[in-house]
């Protein structure tokens, strides 16, 4: 079974893969030649265009503003909360804003911005040229979030798709069930006098924390990293409330909310007693809490679970499907159910030649 680390970063093998197919049309339909590579980060050829790159480029779409997708590029295509949150992470840079459903023409190609439900300002992009449509995700989820706009499918001819969670035994729970297990933790760990903290990455999650916990009436001390990531959230219109900046002192009554990285540092270290919770999706799997090293590891996640992997499939009614950042085997369960996928390997180039009736009426990948 695969540790939360193993199975973020331990799945993409580096080696040569090149898959190419050659077509041709009698018909006048415009055709359409690009390449699909993929090594630290995504790249379309034939359009100019890169996503979540890496390595800075010359353009590049960004769908959100975590460290693992966002880099400072000559020029960034994103929301405007994602350009935002990205200038507080990195400092100032060149956006071409654009907001979600507004169809636009950049780098020979028509692309549109939509919800992906993962952060605020969090977006998928669809790429069409010659009849062609190509979605990437993105990290994405499809349950109800407090603090994100929901996610959107559109229909599409090729998939690109995250599959972190791309197991079956990862089902999360229902938000309620979730807000349930983080009141009860606040509950009994102030009721044996000690202080209930939450550890959650700054961007997305705690804020998440932060709404779900001060919908009930707690009083909330943030560390400085989520407290002006909170701000930037309050600009756009997400309404959080009873919240100050940890700046130490008494925390009788209140819940200290901080990222992993602070777990030991003097801030928490000089709370003597105290009971600590993990927020992360990793909870499901088993003897999460020893492995996190927290009293106690609740399943909030930002990402889509197994069964929302594959209804995403099925609404998109995809022709072809590439799967990234997470398991392997995830393309494996697809093709299972009838659908044609392949796991994108870092350093895979896949050469195609497309156009819509092609893409219905052959087999190109086989």
């Amino acid at each position: 079974m695969p540790s939360p680390m193993r199975a973020i970063f331990g799945l993409f093998h580096r080696h040569r893969n090149l898959s190419c197919a050659k077509v041709s049309s009698k018909n006048n339909l415009e055709v359409w030649h690009f390449m699909i590579e993929y090594e630290n980060g995504i790249h379309i050829k034939g359009t100019g265009l890169w996503l979540d790159a890496r390595r800075k480029a010359d353009f590049c779409f960004v769908s959100h503003a975590h460290f693992d997708h966002a880099v400072r590029h000559t020029e960034i295509l994103a929301t405007k909360e994602t350009a935002r949150l990205c200038e507080h992470r990195f400092g100032k840079a060149k956006f071409n804003i654009l907001e979600y459903n507004c169809p636009k023409k950049l780098k020979g190609v028509r692309v549109e911005l939509f919800p992906s439900g993962h952060t605020l300002g969090g977006a998928q992009i669809l790429m069409e040229k010659g009849g062609t449509r190509i979605v990437y995700t993105g990290d994405f989820k499809l349950r109800k979030s407090l603090t994100a706009k929901k996610a959107e499918i559109k229909r599409c001819d090729i998939l690109i798709m995250e599959s972190t969670f791309g197991l079956p035994r990862y089902v999360f729970p229902p938000l309620r069930e979730v807000e349930a297990r983080m009141t009860e933790f606040v509950k009994k760990t102030q009721a044996n006098g000690k202080v209930p903290i939450f550890l959650a990455y700054s961007l997305g999650k705690a804020q998440e924390a932060m709404k779900i916990l001060s919908n009930r009436g707690y009083k909330l001390s943030v560390h400085a990293m989520i407290y002006k990531i909170a701000k930037i959230y309050e600009e756009f219109g997400v309404k959080l409330a009873n919240y100050e900046l940890y700046q130490g002192g008494s925390m009788d009554g209140r819940v200290l909310i901080a990222p992993p990285q602070a777990k030991r540092s003097r801030m928490i270290e000089n709370i003597s007693r105290k009971r600590i919770a993990i927020l992360t999706g990793w909870a499901l799997d088993a003897g999460a809490n020893n492995h996190v090293r927290g009293d106690e590891a609740i399943p909030l996640s930002d990402h889509a679970d197994f069964s929302e992997l594959i209804q995403y499939v099925k609404k998109a009614q995809p022709k072809k499907i590439y799967t990234v950042h997470g398991f392997a085997d995830f393309a494996r369960f697809l093709r299972e159910r009838g659908f044609n996928a392949e796991t994108l390997k870092e350093s895979t180039k896949v050469k195609k030649t497309f156009n819509k009736e092609l893409l219905v009426n052959y087999d190109l990948f086989a």
